[in-house]
């Protein structure tokens, strides 16, 4: 049951761990934590339930299908949600990306309705494993996160286009000094940050059914992994994510199920009383 329970934990974790990532893109370029990355995740979700169940389209494509979806969903919530407010105390983008989390999940209950809804899986089947059985779809979300991970790596780190989104990051007025083009280089950041968190929707799709409340509990456990990782840091957001689902399935299996949010925070304040900056979060300090 351990093995089974760690796999479970792991594919979860890397899931949280993508919509954390996503949140900590968004944090980096614009200094706010988008409370709306949940639903990201659960629009990502019915956009591939959409591709796969009504147009009849194959899993893998439905997913990429997905994905491009969103990018152009995080396009324009950065332009309604955040670009006229850009220059607004931040406490009021708070509530302007509140406030788009409502309006999308009330979206998603009229477009595709209140009842819960899946897709195929990427893998079906299970494999048996030292007597544990496991489910084929559970290492394949594990297998494509990784693969994700890897890819924003290498965009960030490796490409022109990374370096204008990171250099926006760090100060977007001297980048527009030097001729970056500042809306495009945050538009960018909100589409990459919506893409890898609707695969994540996708992705769950076929474990949980799909419905237009699922965002609002995966956010905050993504926020709870991202204050265990560090504010700001991309590994921080990964390790709090598999570090949420790995309590998440123990904790769930071994103490209740009904308790899992709460081991998750009790999991959280316990890493902030050893390390308050987080795990991979560097202490800030202020001179008097």
């Amino acid at each position: 049951m351990n093995i089974q329970l760690l796999v479970s934990g792991i594919s979860m974790g890397v899931v949280y761990g993508l919509i954390a990532m996503g949140m900590v893109l968004i944090f980096r370029s614009v200094g706010i934590m988008n409370f709306a990355q949940g639903e990201f995740l659960m629009f990502g979700g019915y956009f591939c339930y959409t591709c796969n169940q009504i147009l009849h389209i194959p899993i893998i494509p439905s997913l990429i299908l997905a994905s491009l979806m969103m990018g152009a969903v995080g396009v324009l919530f950065m332009r309604t949600s955040y670009w006229p407010l850009r220059r607004a105390q931040t406490k009021a983008i708070i509530v302007s990306a509140m406030g788009a989390s409502i309006a999308l999940k009330e979206g998603a209950r009229l477009i595709w309705g209140a009842i819960p809804v899946s897709v195929d899986k990427v893998a079906d089947g299970n494999v048996n494993l030292s007597g544990a059985v496991i489910q084929w779809q559970n290492v394949a979300i594990i297998g494509i996160a990784a693969v994700l991970m890897v890819l924003v790596y290498l965009l960030l780190e490796k490409t022109f286009i990374g370096n204008i989104m990171q250099a926006t990051a760090q100060d977007q007025y001297m980048s527009s000094l030097t001729g970056v083009p500042v809306i495009v280089s945050i538009g960018l950041t909100f589409g990459v940050s919506a893409m890898i968190t609707g695969i994540g929707g996708g992705l769950l799709a076929p474990i949980f059914f799909l419905n237009n409340t699922m965002g609002t509990v995966a956010g905050a456990k993504a926020f709870a992994a991202i204050v265990i990782g560090g504010f700001g840091s991309v590994p921080g957001a990964i390790i709090g994510g598999l570090i949420v689902g790995l309590v998440e399935a123990f904790g769930g299996a071994y103490i209740s199920t009904t308790y899992q949010l709460v081991l998750i925070y009790v999991a959280l304040v316990l890493v902030l009383m050893v390390r308050p900056q987080g795990i991979f979060g560097e202490k800030i300090q202020e001179k008097a």
